[in-house]
């Protein structure tokens, strides 16, 4: 799996794929969750993993010989685990009406309404998972993944502090704290971020995001050696000129783009970028040849 960087301004940076624990920022958006095909799946793929799946059987016969709250959670599992779901979440919401202090249920649910991109209709189940199992570092570190969703580092970041507090064990926690103080700047980005890592040396989105975390301090060398130590080449020089972009050095940045394409030919987002970068070369000669 390739970790991306992204830039969401010149001097702001973001890792796309799991800087913290899966979440989506952006505008809020208010009504229901999608639903059927819109969430991932249609009626037809759903009936044929029913059928063929079976973990997802076994949970789905133990729903229907006895209808409880933990059976029904069980069953929301096995569907997330299929990638469906809008049928996870239903039979989390029939275990929250049996047990209406479900904790764990909350919890789920909160996830799948935040990477819906509805972090706002995520916040009450995410508070209530907190309120029910004070003591869980997973449901502090989930509320805090649903404020920084909101775009809310401050109070993101407080309830990772609280995760790790529960549980200085919890690596998750320790990455999405660093994630955040890079996207805050925090001058102890760094010293946070070394953090993640020794928690989970084996984390690519762990050192993607340490490799941020100098790129914010404008060690570039540094930066440079962890971001090829995520994954392969292609992936290290494309996310050195996501950081050539995001420093205003259009020609590097493309270069680097290029040296992405040529180790992996089929690397198209490569190339896209490459095209920005040249636009943005011009874009920023004719600026300097108008003064």
């Amino acid at each position: 799996m390739r970790i991306y960087v992204y830039f969401l301004s010149v001097v702001m940076l973001a890792a796309v794929s799991g800087g913290c624990a899966a979440h989506r920022t952006g505008a809020l958006a208010k009504g229901t969750p999608p639903r059927g095909a819109a969430a991932g799946h249609d009626n037809l793929f759903a009936a044929t993993l029913e059928s063929s799946d079976e973990r997802l059987k076994a949970a789905l016969f133990r729903v229907a010989l006895m209808p409880t709250a933990e059976t029904h959670r069980q069953a929301a599992f096995e569907y997330r685990r299929l990638g469906v779901f809008d049928l996870a979440y239903d039979h989390l919401t029939a275990a929250i009406k049996l047990n209406r202090t479900d904790a764990i249920a909350y919890d789920a649910r909160a996830r799948i309404s935040r990477d819906w991109g509805f972090p706002n209709m995520a916040v009450d189940d995410a508070k209530r998972a907190v309120s029910y199992a004070p003591s869980s570092a997973a449901a502090a570190n989930t509320l805090g993944t649903v404020f920084q969703a909101l775009g809310d580092l401050p109070v993101a970041k407080r309830w990772y502090v609280r995760a790790l507090a529960l549980d200085p064990a919890a690596a998750y926690a320790q990455n999405n704290l660093c994630y955040a103080a890079v996207m805050t700047r925090e001058p102890y980005a760094t010293a946070t971020c070394s953090r993640a890592v020794a928690a989970a040396p084996d984390s690519k989105t762990a050192r993607n995001n340490l490799a941020l975390a100098y790129a914010a301090a404008n060690d570039m060398t540094s930066a440079d050696r962890w971001f090829k130590r995520t994954g392969d080449a292609a992936t290290a020089t494309y996310n050195h000129g996501i950081v050539m972009m995001a420093r205003g050095a259009y020609d590097e940045a493309e270069h680097a783009f290029h040296e992405a394409l040529l180790a992996d030919p089929e690397f198209t987002l490569a190339a896209a970028r490459a095209r920005q970068a040249r636009v943005a070369a011009l874009a920023e000669e004719q600026t300097g040849d108008s003064h």
